[in-house]
């Protein structure tokens, strides 16, 4: 019986231990994540993820509503070019290769609606040619 009261007592105390907490922040950053609409673990999550309320709000003024999401596009680009990148078709992997070949949202929507992948829109964007459909 004894062991079982040790046992019990060790999960409540690991249990309690891994809960989100508001610690280590003010009053104002906390009526600031709350005011967004965020809660403890989502605060938690943005944290880990090095993003700030601000930059968090950009994204949900974007109409972001998954935390998952917003810290996976969060890592790379801003809010509204993440929108551009989605209403344009792109999932995050397809952005980061356009981007990194330093296509905007606006260009590889162009390219991609003329049918052409990144290679081919690269090569010909080289030679001075623009997208036509």
């Amino acid at each position: 019986m004894r062991i079982l009261s040790v046992a019990f007592g060790l999960l409540l105390l690991v249990a309690c231990s891994s809960t989100p907490t508001w610690d280590g922040m003010s009053e104002s950053e906390i009526a600031a994540w709350k005011e967004i609409g965020v809660n403890v673990e989502q605060v938690q999550t943005y944290v880990r993820a090095g993003m700030s309320q601000p930059q968090v709000k950009e994204f949900i003024d974007q109409k972001f509503t998954d935390p998952a999401k917003i810290t996976s596009w969060g890592q790379t680009f801003t809010a509204i070019d993440a929108r551009g990148w989605i209403d344009s078709g792109f999932d995050l992997t397809a952005a980061k290769d356009w981007a990194a070949n330093k296509f905007s949202f606006e260009e590889a929507a162009a390219w991609a609606s003329a049918d052409f992948d990144l290679d081919g829109a690269k090569k010909n964007r080289d030679k001075g040619l623009t997208p036509v459909k």
